[in-house]
């Protein structure tokens, strides 16, 4: 036997080994031993640009106002749906090491909180009991669970599930980490894997035995994503198994993923999803820019329960494999992912839906925090979280914030320096450059920037002054 067959047959039977311990399925591990092959094979994730065809808007695309327009309320319909909230991320990036989700965003509401308070308004409103689920993360779902009961959330279909694990696995040798930490040598396997955990745990079956058709997907630190029914009486009455809200690209969206038409010999083969990290290294200032790609992918997805049901049935329902290279203790290691939008190359009855930027209200970094905080955003009587109307009203789009690594990064460091949140109704852009205490209410209009250059911590309230306007201010 050559030595790169025996170390491959080592490394996947370590990997086999390590996956079962934890008590993974048999169906899982295969799964993920054939993506380890892929990359092993030469597979990078990356796609071919030549093959990167733009969507038709006439045949591929419908504004969220025309199915408002065309497709009337029908709330019964409501019935058939269920909605699931990607809730496994700890907001690392944020220093967090417990859910994203567990910490307040308005009114002292937690964004679970604001989640299920979506949920019951919804009910309460039109007489139905639509579900909610929590695709969790080992590390989330006990505190995440504890935080419904606290805030009294009811239903009678379960409201969690969890959310598979994979090993990281070395650069060199595709053989599972070994770090002293356990909680280092594994990692999600990307949102993806909730199509996967949904068959295999009998969800799937479950909620179509229950009557349910249709399932909205979103990310639990999207509070802009609340159930529309007047989409959900689009897709029933046109038959579409898998649409995708999109929204206009701006400045603040570079890293945002979008929907291509896969072409192929001068055909069209599928649709497919484009992540950043898939994208060409020579080709990343173009799918950043505004020219090629108008929209990008919210990650709201509507999906067609009973299609999803048949394609798995087909035995070939796949999704895109994304790389994702990174340290752990000095070593150089892989995470194999997916993504859950790459589901759309198993369906050709696809639509992307064009909607405002109001249902897409993310918080990946503190930049996000800050917006959603302040009073540019505000939390409606549904419980929707929407930009405030005034600064709808004056043509006002997201606003840009840029806040200065070394003292933002981190929600510790976030809480402590922003004792006051500013009022961003009127901004346009918000530079913060330097460590500077914002320790008294201030209000800022068009684009400002703080500096700060002096080495130490510096007050807003030094300034003497509450408003400030298109300048920038040095401390």
């Amino acid at each position: 036997m050559k030595g790169n067959e025996m170390q491959k047959e080592s490394s996947d039977q370590l990997i086999r080994d390590t996956m079962q311990k934890a008590g993974l399925s048999q169906a899982f591990i295969d799964d993920f031993i054939s993506k380890v092959d892929a990359v092993r094979q030469g597979e990078t994730g990356i796609v071919r640009w030549e093959e990167v065809g733009d969507l038709d808007p006439k045949t591929d695309e419908i504004s969220l106002e025309e199915i408002h327009s065309s497709y009337p309320l029908d709330p019964s319909l409501l019935s058939k749906l269920v909605v699931i909230k990607l809730n496994g991320g700890l907001g690392t990036s944020m220093g967090l090491n417990q859910a994203k989700s567990l910490i307040p965003i308005k009114d002292s509401y937690s964004f679970l909180a604001v989640m299920a308070k979506q949920i019951e308004s919804l009910r309460s409103r039109y007489g139905i009991e639509v579900p909610l689920l929590f695709m969790d993360s080992y590390n989330t779902q006990e505190d995440s669970q504890k935080e419904l009961q606290k805030n009294g959330f009811k239903q009678s279909l379960r409201s969690s599930f969890l959310q598979h694990k994979v090993p990281r696995l070395e650069t060199k040798t595709f053989a599972p980490l070994k770090s002293n930490q356990e909680k280092e040598n594994w990692c999600p396997p990307g949102h993806g894997d909730i199509y996967f955990t949904m068959m295999e745990e009998g969800i799937l079956d479950e909620l179509l035995n229950k009557g349910f058709e249709i399932a909205f997907l979103s990310n639990g630190d999207n509070l802009g994503a609340t159930v529309d029914p007047h989409i959900v009486s689009f897709l029933l009455k046109e038959n579409i198994h898998f649409a995708m809200e999109m929204t206009p690209k701006t400045l603040a969206d570079k890293k945002g993923g979008a929907i291509y038409r896969k072409i192929v010999g001068g055909k069209m083969v599928q649709y497919e999803l484009l992540e950043t990290a898939q994208v060409p290294k020579e080709h990343e200032h173009e799918f950043s820019g505004l020219g090629k790609f108008r929209t990008f992918s919210t990650n709201n997805l509507w999906i067609n329960l009973r299609a999803l049901k048949e394609r798995f049935q087909e035995g070939n329902f796949s999704l895109s494999l994304i790389v994702n290279p990174k340290q752990v203790d000095g070593k150089d290691v892989i995470q194999l992912e997916t993504a859950m939008g790459s589901a759309v190359g198993n369906f050709s009855k696809f639509k992307g839906i064009i909607i405002p930027r109001d249902r897409f209200a993310p918080v990946k970094k503190t930049e996000d925090y800050l917006i959603r905080r302040s009073d540019a955003y505000v939390l409606n009587e549904d419980f929707s979280l929407t930009m405030a109307k005034e600064r709808k009203e004056k043509g006002l789009g997201e606003v840009l914030v840029l806040l200065d690594e070394k003292h933002y990064k981190k929600i510790q460091q976030f809480d402590a320096l922003f004792l006051v949140l500013p009022s961003l109704l009127y901004c346009e852009e918000l530079v913060v450059e330097g460590e500077i205490l914002f320790d008294v209410p201030i209000s800022l209009r068009g684009k400002v920037k703080f500096q700060n250059q002096s080495g130490s911590m510096k007050k807003i309230s030094s300034l003497s002054k509450t408003e400030f306007e298109n300048q920038t201010v040095v401390l």
